[in-house]
């Protein structure tokens, strides 16, 4: 217990100094989800007025903005919404449109891990075949699913996959609401 309080104490102190290090450094527009240099690090004076930060891809291709205070990179929209709440999102961050470099406030928004994954728009495919829809090969109809905390749900067999895929867009909204 005391192990849990003496840690906490420290990430306040060091929530504190990033927001003291925010406040010396940028000046902060969270309405836009921008940080511009206003004091620069002293081996960068070329960057005042310029807006911080660097995109870096993750490995399944979205691009976030870091920006980096001594050897350690914070993700943009971290700061932005620790400079407007005095606290850092738990467990996670959330972009309500799916686009990681949409850091504005109001597209940013506290989420669980399942919820946070529960926004994704579309993923990767082999396939040439909407999200939730699948080639069922031995009848060539086109089968729903969705997975829902853990469980494939089959939402059912259609002729087209434009017809699997709207009651796979419905099931979506209906299980997960506005995270959908």
């Amino acid at each position: 217990m005391a192990e849990i309080a003496g840690r906490r104490k420290m990430e306040n102190a060091m929530t504190v100094e990033i927001i003291e290090w925010m406040r010396a450094s940028f000046e902060i527009d969270a309405e836009r989800g921008l940080l511009i240099w206003r004091h620069p690090p002293k081996n960068h004076p070329r960057m005042i007025d310029r807006e911080a930060g660097s995109f870096r891809p993750t490995h399944w291709g979205k691009r976030y903005c870091h920006i980096k205070k001594d050897r350690h990179a914070f993700k943009r929209g971290y700061l932005i919404f620790l400079w407007v709440y005095g606290r850092w999102p738990a467990p996670c961050l959330d972009h309500i449109d799916g686009n990681s470099e949409n850091d504005s406030i109001a597209n940013l928004r506290e989420a669980t891990t399942t919820e946070n994954a529960w926004n994704h728009k579309k993923r990767a495919r082999r396939i040439n075949l909407p999200m939730g829809v699948r080639l069922i090969t031995k009848s060539g109809r086109y089968e729903a699913r969705i997975g829902f905390h853990g469980n494939q749900l089959t939402l059912g067999a259609y002729d087209t996959p434009e017809a699997a895929h709207a009651v796979y867009l419905a099931k979506r909204k209906e299980l997960y609401r506005e995270w959908a």
